[in-house]
């Protein structure tokens, strides 16, 4: 879910430099080349997006779990609405709009310690303010845009969420049994019970949140050399795997003849 919301800032970055630069024309001598490039490819036959092969694919990764038992289930749709009611997703969009693009976008070279030629700092100019003076109209675009991703996320909830939301509840049944899910359901009934479980999914796009995720990204950096040395030293005593340079030198054995009779 949050990779839709960050998929969705980021075009609402883009859209307005997509919208604003315009179509260049190419010399006659330009076109007239591009026109044979285009009529040697024609006879090329693309490989052709298949859905249905992807969907094959990751059936195949994420495989159905065995069926939680009926009761557990019924009782966890409930828990399940209560987490992801509807236009979650578009709530996600708005709340990642509100903090992580506009600071993107008051961000400038100065901030992250850019120079110019001549070794000076960068200029305080920020994404906002660079990006407005080649487009006088950025920020009427940006309010647009966030108007119509907003719009369309609700039409794309509508579709996804009811998915999502039965997922879900498959999962909580069988996490939990029937005692634990009617007590987290009669909370889930008062009204801060309500309060909480609508902003399960979008308190982890708050900044404080982000913040705290970004925070440990040091950490684990730290990490990695130690935990690839521990495994060079906990897989030394297995054979090395064959590359595949080596299989194809390696001779290959002859077929023993067949008796004759």
């Amino acid at each position: 879910m949050i990779f839709i919301a960050i998929s969705s800032a980021l075009l609402a970055i883009s859209a307005p430099a997509a919208t604003t630069q315009p179509a260049k024309e190419l010399p006659a001598a330009q076109a007239s080349d591009g026109d044979d490039k285009a009529d040697s490819t024609d006879n090329v036959k693309k490989p052709e997006f298949d859905m249905a092969k992807v969907m094959g694919m990751l059936d195949k990764i994420f495989p159905a779990m065995p069926d939680p038992p009926a009761e557990r289930l019924v009782l966890a749709r409930v828990t399940a609405g209560g987490m992801l009611p509807s236009g979650t997703y578009a709530g996600l969009f708005d709340d990642l709009m509100s903090s992580t693009l506009d600071h993107v976008l008051s961000l400038s070279g100065a901030d992250f310690g850019a120079k110019d030629k001549g070794g000076k700092a960068e200029n305080s100019t920020t994404l906002r303010q660079e990006i407005a003076k080649d487009d006088p109209y950025f920020e009427e675009r940006m309010r647009i845009t966030r108007r119509v991703i907003s719009e369309e996320l609700l039409k794309i909830s509508a579709v996804m969420e009811p998915k999502m939301r039965e997922g879900l509840a498959r999962s909580i049944a069988r996490r939990f049994d029937e005692k634990q899910l009617r007590e987290i359901n009669t909370f889930l009934a008062t009204d801060s019970g309500k309060a909480f479980a609508g902003q399960t999914m979008r308190m982890w796009v708050d900044p404080d949140v982000m913040r705290s995720m970004v925070q440990t990204f040091p950490h684990m950096i730290t990490a990695i050399p130690g935990a690839m040395a521990r495994l060079e030293a906990e897989t030394a005593h297995l054979p090395k795997p064959k590359k595949k340079e080596e299989e194809k030198n390696q001779p290959q054995e002859e077929a023993e003849p067949e008796p004759t009779t």
